[in-house]
């Protein structure tokens, strides 16, 4: 009577052990499953906002659409030679956003000052037909850059707008600046 004790309650063990085994395998699957299900989302959000981003600037003829999200430069031939393009850093501020556009020049040149002309605000509607609204700008200089390649980090303060409502940053109308005299 005694080896069949032991065998039902070794048998009850194992069983039990095996349960608690599955049972800490599921849940992290099931973790795993959640973790691949936002970097899905992250990844189809991303998508979407290149895929949008890449449809304004191929329609655009007055500068270059930055879209928060995209993560991805975009590209403008302008007075200064062609540059690259891209926001990051957009956080929350007192009345507004900040973030940083940092533009790279794609030739061996160094980048001359400049000013531009930067838009933001939301955009309502589709790609194809869609509207800028609460729109807001501002005029920026950039410093002649003394290194090649060059790039130049900007940091903007998009008034008006949470990160949240930020549809848009367009940068336009560059005007190659004067060197100060030495």
């Amino acid at each position: 009577m005694t080896k069949t004790y032991l065998r039902f309650l070794l048998a009850g063990c194992l069983i039990s052990l095996t349960a608690c085994a599955q049972q800490t395998e599921v849940r992290q699957m099931r973790q795993e499953v959640g973790a691949l299900n936002q970097d899905m989302m992250k990844l189809s959000d991303r998508s979407v906002k290149l895929t949008q981003q890449n449809a304004l600037n191929a329609k655009s003829t007055t500068g270059v659409y930055l879209l928060p999200g995209s993560d991805t430069p975009a590209r403008l031939n302008s007075q200064i030679g062609n540059l690259q393009m891209s926001l990051s850093n957009i956080a929350a501020e007192a009345n507004g956003t900040r973030a940083t556009l940092t533009i790279k020049g794609e030739s061996s040149d160094p980048l001359p000052a400049f000013t531009a002309e930067i838009a933001w605000g939301q955009i309502q509607g589709t790609t194809d037909s869609y509207q800028e609204v609460n729109v807001q700008t501002q005029r920026i200089a950039a410093p002649a850059s003394v290194l090649a390649p060059s790039d130049v980090s900007i940091p903007l303060r998009l008034s008006g707008v949470t990160p949240e409502q930020l549809g848009f940053v367009r940068f336009h109308d560059i005007q190659p600046g004067i060197q100060p005299a030495q």
